[in-house]
């Protein structure tokens, strides 16, 4: 009887040191989409990420642009470093002329690149990550560049209180003109908060410099968790100064897979 007793107490405690244990929760999943920003943070090694979607914006008075599907596929090789690849997909360009509208379409420019994390905020009080990267002339139709084209990124961030996040990113790149080359500049500065439930949203400014002429944008976005391995967003933005697009909208998705 005491046995039988016994058993029945340590029954529970038996069967849940036989269970299988559950699989470890995966690193939060940090995406570098929606917005012009890049994260700080890097996949992690064996993770491959894709960030996908699309982008619709009136250029100017005269021309409205359509980008699909636009590609991000991230490849973590090390604790601390990740390779990319990136594209702005297949390009639609619809330009109002006194003679009627204009269809000019082909593929973009591509991009390669790495991301190298340098600093970690519970260390250094600041994330801090570089990325260089080089743009190929793949695009089609005068929609890109003809040449190759080396920049770089520095992306930074930390939190704040009351759950706030902010995150900057400098982005330098070396274009091509027809005679000589020029270093382009482009800024962004983007605050985020939780809203419940995994959603984020983010409000963002952005400013790319040539000379001293600034065309300057702000924008904002959510962000919603599709389980531990996904995301959906949208976004939205206009220009306010310079030669800003006017206005843009867009929206994706990323997924992905980490090493077991």
């Amino acid at each position: 009887m005491r046995l039988a007793v016994l058993f029945v107490l340590l029954q529970p405690a038996l069967c849940a040191a036989q269970a299988p244990a559950s699989p470890p929760a995966g690193p939060e999943l940090v995406t570098d989409r929606p917005g012009f920003g890049e994260s700080s943070s890097v996949v992690g090694h064996g993770t491959i990420q894709i960030e996908t979607g699309f982008t619709l914006e009136q250029t100017d008075s005269a021309r409205r642009q359509v980008s699909a599907p636009q590609l991000l596929a991230r490849v973590g090789v090390a604790s601390r470093l990740e390779l990319r690849v990136s594209a702005d997909g297949f390009i639609e360009q619809s330009d109002r002329t006194p003679a009627g509208r204009t269809q000019t379409h082909g593929r973009s420019d591509a991009e390669v690149g790495a991301k190298v994390k340098l600093l970690d905020e519970a260390r250094a009080g600041v994330d801090l990550a570089v990325l260089p990267y080089l743009s190929l002339p793949t695009a089609s139709n005068g929609l890109g560049s003809a040449h190759y084209d080396p920049g770089f990124k520095v992306a930074a961030a930390r939190g704040l209180p009351r759950g706030f996040g902010l995150s900057g990113t400098l982005n330098a790149a070396s274009a091509s003109g027809d005679d000589r080359r020029a270093w382009g500049r482009e800024i962004s500065v983007s605050l985020d908060h939780g809203v419940g439930g995994g959603v984020a949203a983010y409000g963002e400014v952005d400013g790319a410099f040539a000379g001293a002429d600034c065309g300057c944008s702000v924008d904002g976005g959510v962000t919603v968790p599709i389980g531990a391995n996904g995301q959906f967003d949208v976004e939205f933005g206009r220009g306010v100064h310079g030669a800003a697009q006017k206005w843009f909208v867009g929206a994706g998705f990323v997924v992905r897979r980490l090493h077991r």
